[in-house]
C-alpha cells in the first residue's frame, strides 16, 4: 500500500507518517478525557434517574405551586439567585433549579411542582450532568483548559488526515487492508490493519465530531468564527440572551429587579411556548431566557422576558438564525447527542469506542514495531516540502491560530534540540 522509499510520494508518506505518530501522542490524552466526559455527559439524564430518583421524580398531582414559591423553598436562608431553572414536560418529574458554587461548578436543588416543597440538592462535585461539562470544556483550569482542549482537537484533525493519507490505497491489490482487515498476514498487518481500516471507516465522522466541537472553544470561537459572523452579518438572534444588558433606567438601579418566575412562565404559556422549559436567568437586571426545549433547536422558540414585569422583549424560532447560526447549533444537537434522540447517543457512543479502539490499536502496533526503547519515531526526512503540502499545512495554521502557535512552539524546540545535539 506504501509508496517505495526512492520516489517522491514515497518521501512524503515517510514525512506524513512521523507527523501522524508525533499527532497521536500528543492527543490520546485528548481523546481518552474528552471520550470519557462526552460519553458521561451524553447519558447524564439517565444516570441522573438512577443515582437520585427521590429528587428527580415526584407524584403526579392535579395543581402546580406557583413556582416563585418553589424558589423561596429551595432558597431558604440563601439569597442566591439559580442561573437556570428545568420545568420538565413530564408530570412526575420534579422541577430544577440550578445555582453555581463557588468552585465554578453548577449544583441543583429539587421542587415537587404539586405541593411546593424543597425535595433535597446534589453537591456540585458529584452532579454528573453538570460536572462532565464542566470537564469536556477544560474546569476547572478556565481559559488555559479551554485552550488545551482545543489544540487538542487541532492536533486530532491532523492526525485524521495523516492517518488518511497513510491509508490512502497507493498499490493495493483488492480490497483487503483497505475497507476490510487482513486478518491472516501476520500481526504486524493484522494491528495496523485493525488501526487503519477502522480509521478510515470513521474518519469523517471524527472530523464532523471536531469541528462541531470548535465552535465552543475559547479562541477559535471568539477570535475566529465571532468575528466572522459579525463581519457578514451572522450574529446569533439576540434574543438567546447574547445581545442584551439592562434595559430602561432600571439598569442604573443599585437594586436589581426582584425575579418575578411564575409570571414569565405565565408569558410563556401564553406565547404557546408547551413541553419542557429552560428558565436561563442573567445576573442583575438581565432579561429571563425561556426556551422550549425540543431537542433540535430547530424546533425551538426562545422568548427573551423582562425579569420582573414578565414584558416580552424579544423573539426567536429558527426562521430567525441566519445561515452560520444555523449550521453551528445543528453540529451542537449532533455533538451532544440530541438530534436524533436516543439514536444519536448510541450512534455517537459507538463513534467513541472507535476512537478509544484506535488508541489501543494504534498504541500495540507501535510497541510491536519500534526498534528499541523510548518513542522510536519515525526517521526525520530532510527534503523540501511540495507546494502542496506547504499550502495544506499554510491553511491550517491560517485556519487554527492555535494550532499555528503550537506548530512554531514544537518548531523552535525541534531547532533547539538539534542545535544541542550537534554541539
Amino acid at each position: 500500500m506504501t509508496a517505495t522509499a526512492g520516489d517522491p510520494s514515497g518521501q512524503q508518506y515517510r514525512r506524513l507518517w512521523r507527523w501522524h505518530f508525533y499527532a497521536a501522542f500528543l492527543v490520546i490524552p485528548f481523546v481518552l478525557w474528552q471520550g470519557a466526559t462526552g460519553v458521561l455527559y451524553l447519558w447524564h439524564e439517565q444516570i441522573a434517574d438512577a443515582l437520585w430518583p427521590g429528587l428527580r421524580f415526584v407524584e403526579a398531582g392535579t395543581q402546580r405551586v406557583d413556582l416563585d414559591q418553589q424558589l423561596r423553598a429551595v432558597t431558604a436562608g440563601d439569597d442566591r439567585l439559580p442561573t437556570v431553572v428545568k420545568l420538565p414536560a413530564e408530570p412526575t418529574r420534579s422541577v430544577s433549579f440550578v445555582f453555581e458554587d463557588a468552585n465554578g461548578l453548577p449544583t441543583p436543588r429539587f421542587a415537587d411542582p404539586y405541593t411546593g416543597a424543597s425535595l433535597g440538592a446534589v453537591s456540585s462535585n458529584v452532579w454528573l450532568p453538570g460536572l462532565t461539562r464542566k470537564l469536556h470544556g477544560g474546569w476547572p483550569l478556565g481559559k488555559p483548559g479551554s485552550w488545551l482542549l482545543e489544540l487538542g482537537a487541532c492536533w486530532m484533525i491532523v492526525m485524521v488526515l495523516t492517518g488518511l493519507y497513510l491509508w490512502w490505497p497507493r498499490s493495493a491489490k483488492g480490497m483487503a487492508g483497505v475497507l476490510y482487515p487482513r486478518l491472516r498476514a501476520g500481526s504486524r498487518v493484522f494491528w495496523k490493519d485493525l488501526h487503519a481500516v477502522i480509521g478510515m471507516w470513521f474518519s469523517a465522522i471524527f472530523l464532523a465530531f471536531l469541528f462541531t466541537a470548535l465552535p465552543w472553544t475559547d479562541a477559535w470561537g471568539s477570535l475566529v468564527l465571532r468575528p466572522i459572523q459579525a463581519a457578514l452579518g451572522q450574529t446569533t438572534p439576540a434574543a438567546l440572551g447574547f445581545g442584551h444588558g439592562g434595559h430602561g433606567a432600571h439598569a442604573m438601579h443599585a437594586q436589581p429587579r426582584p425575579l418575578a418566575l411564575q409570571r414569565a412562565l405565565d408569558t410563556a404559556r401564553a406565547e404557546g411556548l408547551r413541553g419542557e422549559l429552560e428558565f436561563r436567568i442573567g445576573r442583575n437586571d438581565r432579561p429571563i431566557t425561556v426556551t422550549e426545549k425540543a431537542g433540535r433547536t430547530a424546533n425551538e422558540r426562545v422568548l427573551s422576558i423582562e425579569r420582573d414585569s414578565g414584558r416580552i422583549l424579544d423573539r426567536a424560532d429558527w426562521d430567525d438564525f441566519p445561515l452560520i447560526p444555523k449550521v453551528v447549533s445543528t453540529g451542537v444537537d449532533l455533538h451532544e447527542g440530541s438530534f436524533f434522540g436516543t439514536a444519536n447517543r448510541v450512534f455517537n457512543t459507538v463513534v467513541v469506542l472507535a476512537l478509544f479502539w484506535l488508541v489501543f490499536t494504534g498504541f500495540i502496533g507501535w510497541y510491536r514495531r519500534r526498534p528499541g526503547q523510548g518513542l522510536a519515531p519515525p526517521a526525520a526526512l530532510q527534503r523540501p516540502w511540495p507546494r502542496w503540502l506547504k499550502v495544506s499545512a499554510g491553511s491550517a495554521c491560517i485556519a487554527m491560530p492555535l494550532f499555528a502557535l503550537s506548530v512554531l512552539a514544537l518548531w523552535a524546540i525541534d531547532a533547539a534540540t538539534a542545535r544541542l545535539r550537534a554541539a
